[in-house]
């Protein structure tokens, strides 16, 4: 994928833009970003120790002689950490250059990945992406779990503008959130308790709060 580039490049310093690209496009294709404007973020990042591109948050962690050394997250969820020379971050159109002679793989979509409305879901539901917003986070109750063990859980409400459905919150994800907060969930199941739909995040699920500027 990083072998049809721009024949102009200087020789001897195509590893300084190839090898940052082989972690940047990754991402951004994974997470529907513009690589270009992601090497921007990663800039500005460099200049400014942070920087937020989509959901993404990047933070320049520590800077050497040859290198800046680079975090990427999502709310709590660690994406990717790597070094970018220090050269390629001072010519960033150089940069971006070589990603016009890049192909790019297109990420494929499905029913499945794209955004739902509260109204859509119905029981059994798996790989749910949803945003919403809380209205109501009731007190945490100490619980029997199914392993034996024991849990703090609170069956928050989240609404959009077609309904409204319980996300069932655990141990620390209670304090993490308050009331008006929006949020993103991927990867959610719909079950159902107590006869009513009820929104569930298992191990592969994410639950983020969206940042409103």
């Amino acid at each position: 994928m990083f072998n049809n580039v721009s024949r102009g490049r200087p020789k001897g310093r195509s590893n300084l833009y190839e090898d940052p690209l082989k972690s940047i496009v990754p991402i951004a294709v994974k997470h529907d970003l513009d690589p270009k404007l992601l090497v921007n973020a990663f800039v500005e990042a460099w200049r400014n120790n942070d920087s937020k591109y989509g959901s993404l948050k990047i933070s320049c962690r520590m800077v050497n002689e040859e290198a800046a050394i680079f975090l990427v997250t999502k709310g709590p969820e660690v994406i990717s950490q790597f070094p970018i020379n220090l050269e390629a971050l001072k010519a960033p159109e150089f940069f971006k250059n070589v990603i016009q002679h890049i192909q790019i793989p297109k990420r494929k979509k499905s029913k499945e990945n794209r955004q739902m409305k509260i109204s859509e879901l119905r029981v059994g539901m798996k790989r749910v992406n949803i945003k919403a917003k809380i209205i109501e986070i009731p007190p945490r109750r100490l619980v029997q779990t199914m392993w034996g063990g024991r849990s703090y859980v609170s069956n928050a409400k989240i609404s959009d503008d077609t309904g409204s459905i319980t996300l069932s919150l655990w141990n620390n994800q209670i304090g993490r959130f308050n009331i008006g907060d929006e949020v993103e969930i991927e990867n959610g199941v719909v079950t159902n308790f107590a006869g009513k739909l009820q929104l569930r995040l298992r191990k592969n699920s994410h639950l983020s709060k969206i940042d409103k500027e």
